[in-house]
């Protein structure tokens, strides 16, 4: 034996952090992958070794001490706000800026009685303010959401009996329009001769077949059919609302007459606009980048924000609808497959989809995860850049992913871009979406990002587009100024003029 070593046990005075404290930054710590070097121990004690971003009240020496803020700003964080953060019962500040959150902002952040200050700004996140907070807000809480897609003054809004029953009577006069998605299937015939349907939870905002035929103008526009669909498509809107997702107005269950009613979409979807079927203008590169980003938040929220996490399962650019501002939503739940809490993110399961969107590895062996949507949003992806169509039968190479990597591999990238876009783009942006586009299309769904991954990646897309926005319209001001030679000429003139005797 070389040497030996005598170990002696230091103990603290102060007592160990509060226990409930403990657990619940350990879950956040988990939650967003923290690997910080001083995360170990106890999170307060000793005071000299406090965890980085903490701050804990210390009372005296026999009251465990608890943490009254947290700053994790500027950490890379990305998906919901972890519900764990409610457990920190003495928070008094909360700090989560500058990272890559998304979802909405959670009710629960309103029932901390202690915090005094919240700042969520510059990060990904939806939806509105709870009203619950706002209304903390005029107690003095300070609450920051810039740099989000907030609306800050508006209230959610769930639709009760009395607007149901005034759509009904008002729909005609209101900017909301229908558009019907309607499902028609005949009675199935069974030896006791009758059919019980499962009924929907909720019952106020269901329409007769009369009054849905009176608000559709008879049914001028029909999306889709089948029952199974029709009835996954309910239940699962009447319980999922974001901003980025079509707006359930209500749903016909009358006799063999099935209809969901959505929001109207006054731009129609994604498809008839690259493919120029609705006429008009192109979409600018702007506006594409803007449309791409909204759609994958909307993707987002259904894989991060909900409980327990859905795959929406036939992500494509028809079921991407535009409003009047060509602001993108998610469309079409029909298919769509829920994760029970606390099972695996992946599932075998019957393949549904459409042809040229569809996950290889969920159409090979059946296996679906949130990784199947982001091959789908892929290929959405390559749409956008390439204004071509998913499957072309007058192409060598029918398929728009396979075509693609053709074009990568003969190096003509430029070919790529959408012709009709006259090279009125950035090509910074460009090279970074399709980028992005061909590793959501990766053959392994290992290797794909994920959307909360996604979503970062298109709003630095966006971010690269500004600034050439930006620069091209200083360039274009430049040039006008030396089409008039005189304008200068005259600056320089008044310049040496001196002041005149009055």
């Amino acid at each position: 034996m070389n040497a030996f070593e005598i170990y002696t046990v230091i103990e603290f005075p102060q007592s160990e952090t509060n226990q409930n404290d403990v657990i619940a930054i350990k879950n956040i710590q988990a939650t967003y992958g923290l690997n910080r070097i001083d995360w170990q121990g106890d999170p307060c004690v000793p005071k000299q070794f406090l965890w980085t971003g903490l701050r804990c009240n210390v009372i005296d020496v026999s009251t465990p001490p608890g943490i009254v803020s947290l700053d994790l700003s500027s950490n890379g964080l990305s998906g919901v706000i972890s519900p764990s953060i409610q457990n920190l019962t003495q928070l008094q500040e909360l700090d989560l800026s500058k990272n890559n959150l998304t979802g909405e902002i959670p009710e629960f952040l309103a029932k901390m009685k202690y915090l005094l200050v919240i700042n969520l700004s510059g990060n990904n996140l939806s939806g509105s303010v709870p009203q619950a907070l706002l209304d903390r807000k005029k107690d003095g809480l300070k609450l920051v959401v810039d740099g989000n897609m907030i609306c800050v003054s508006c209230r959610k809004k769930f639709p009760t009996v009395a607007v149901a029953a005034a759509s009904v009577s008002s729909v005609a006069i209101i900017i909301i329009i229908v558009l019907l998605l309607i499902f028609v299937l005949r009675r199935r015939k069974l030896s006791a001769g009758k059919v019980t349907r499962p009924s929907f939870k909720s019952k106020n905002r269901r329409f007769t077949y009369s009054e849905v035929e009176k608000m559709t103008n008879n049914f001028q526009v029909v999306l889709a059919q089948g029952y199974k669909e029709f009835k996954a498509e309910v239940e699962l809107l009447l319980r999922v609302h974001h901003e980025k997702l079509v707006g359930l107005i209500g749903y016909c269950d009358d006799g063999d007459n099935l209809a969901l009613i959505y929001e109207f979409m006054e731009k129609g979807n994604l498809k008839e606009h690259l493919s120029g079927k609705r006429g008009g203008s192109v979409l600018s590169w702007p506006n594409r980048l803007q449309i791409a980003l909204q759609s994958a938040i909307g993707i987002e929220y259904l894989h991060n924000g909900c409980k327990p996490k859905i795959v929406h399962r036939d992500v494509k650019s028809t079921n991407i609808l535009l409003n009047e501002k060509f602001e993108a939503k998610i469309a079409d739940f029909g298919l769509s497959r829920s994760f029970l809490l606390g099972s695996e993110d992946e599932v075998f399961t019957v393949i549904a989809g459409t042809i040229g969107y569809l996950d290889p590895e969920y159409h090979k062996i059946g296996l679906l995860s949130m990784k199947s949507d982001v091959y789908s949003f892929g290929v959405v992806l390559l749409e956008i850049i390439s204004g071509r169509p998913v499957i072309h039968l007058s192409r060598d190479i029918e398929n728009i992913v396979e075509w693609t990597r053709s074009i990568i591999e003969n190096g003509d990238i430029e070919s790529l871009v959408d012709p009709n876009l006259n090279q009125d783009y950035d090509t910074g942006s460009a090279w970074k979406v399709l980028e992005l586009a061909m590793s959501c299309v990766n053959l392994s769904s290992k290797e794909r990002p994920n959307m909360s991954q996604v979503v970062h990646e298109l709003n630095e897309c966006v971010e690269t587009c500004e600034n050439w926005r930006k620069l091209r319209s200083q360039e274009v001001e430049t040039v006008e100024l030396r089409s008039f030679p005189e304008l200068s000429m005259s600056i320089t003139v008044d310049t040496d003029i001196n002041p005149m005797a009055r």
